[in-house]
């Protein structure tokens, strides 16, 4: 067996058979006939930032996208742009704004690959702002046949490959609709946690994007807003907590502490409510969490397996260190969230089995594995922990 792989936090840690980098189509479709001949699994990973066991793989093959990359080309008349799948997002979004291009909305951190984010369904805050999902309109995939394949050759297999768990095949590329390149004013603020929650719905109707870390140490909460901006960037050192720069710049916040994480996707006007919920068990609790809770908005979707699917939505986020004990406190707040209709983030903890997540999707849950089957009707993509999600 090779050496162990671990995720970024080093909580999920498996032995493959091999691990095997990829730069190029024909060395892909070279990994793929491996491991078919040795009829072991496939997991694919770009930056390792998710929570889950997605891409864990003992004694299977996992494969390394760090070197597919290269340049994006970009389609000025349809404003789309095709990355590809194993460059970063920090450097797409520097060459798409070189290019005159921005993402319409990003995440909170910006060291996912391309591919990373739509295996997941990544987002940022907003509440008129879907999942970065939304916004592919195409994808290469090399299936377990070793057949590339475009993604928007149907719209099922599109729809399915939006939000893909990895497991359709290997995604060379992806095709994304892009927006012409803004600036963005951001204004963050500490405030008390109840006066800004009296204020939360105000905040996110009149701001482009709103967000606040609630702090169980001090009980106080850290909001901030984005909003688009002429431009240019600007430091504005007169006005406390303010300053323009280019989106890309603003969008991500540097987070370099190791942690481990569940998130929920709760309809919106449930959220607030399930936020108090989760504070007086952090409070209240037996549990010793010092790690923030993170509030951010998400537009409705009609993904098959998207969090957000036909509903407007709230995510909340816990956390723990890696140092900390994790599963007793992220089950005590897993019970709350299902508690108002919750839906995990494919990309981080969750202790849900298949039959509860086939009733959340319901009819988005079979087609999703219905494109699956039709795409790699072996699982090769599939390793141990998907295969205990996948129907029968």
């Amino acid at each position: 067996m090779a050496s162990t792989f671990s995720n970024w936090s080093g909580l999920i840690t498996s032995s493959p058979e091999t691990i095997r980098p990829i730069r190029t189509l024909e060395e892909a479709k070279e990994a793929v006939n491996y491991a078919q001949e040795k009829r072991i699994p496939i997991r694919t990973v770009g930056s390792t930032h998710s929570h889950s066991p997605i891409f864990h793989n003992d004694g299977g093959m996992i494969i390394t996208t760090d070197n597919l990359t290269g340049p994006i080309t970009t389609d000025e008349r349809n404003s789309t742009a095709t990355i590809p799948a194993g460059m970063k997002l920090s450097a797409a979004t520097q060459e798409l704004w070189d290019q005159g291009f921005s993402f319409t909305n990003q995440g909170d951190v910006d060291v996912q690959s391309i591919a990373g984010l739509i295996a997941t369904g990544v987002h940022g805050t907003g509440i008129t702002h879907p999942s970065i999902s939304s916004q592919v309109v195409d994808a290469s995939i090399l299936t377990a046949t070793g057949t590339l394949i475009q993604a928007s050759q149907t719209q099922e297999t599109l729809e399915a490959a939006r939000l893909n768990l990895g497991v359709l095949g290997i995604i060379m590329d992806v095709t994304f609709q892009m927006v012409p390149r803004f600036h963005l004013h951001e204004h963050h603020w500490q405030e008390k946690t109840d006066e800004l929650i009296g204020n939360a719905h105000t905040l996110v109707i009149n701001n482009d994007h709103f967000e606040f870390f609630w702090n169980p140490e001090d009980d106080m909460a850290y909001a901030k807003t984005l909003n688009p901006h002429k431009g240019p960037p600007n430091e504005l050192s007169q006005t406390k907590g303010q300053y323009i720069d280019r989106a890309h710049i603003v969008f991500p916040s540097e987070r370099t502490e190791k942690h481990t994480e569940m998130e929920y996707s709760i309809p919106y006007e449930k959220g607030l409510e399930c936020f108090q919920k989760i504070r007086t068990l952090i409070r209240e609790g037996t549990h010793n969490v010092v790690w923030p809770v993170e509030y951010r908005t998400v537009a409705a979707d009609t993904g098959w397996i998207s969090p957000a699917q036909n509903r407007k939505t709230v995510t909340i986020s816990v956390h723990q260190g890696t140092t900390e004990l994790h599963e007793s406190f992220f089950r005590e707040a897993e019970q709350i969230f299902l508690a108002y209709d919750g839906r995990p983030h494919w990309g981080k903890r969750h202790y849900l089995n298949q039959e509860q997540l086939a009733t959340m999707y319901g009819d988005g849950w079979k087609h999703f594995w219905n494109i699956q089957r039709q795409l790699d009707p072996d699982g090769l993509f599939v390793n141990k922990y998907l295969q205990n999600l996948r129907p029968e």
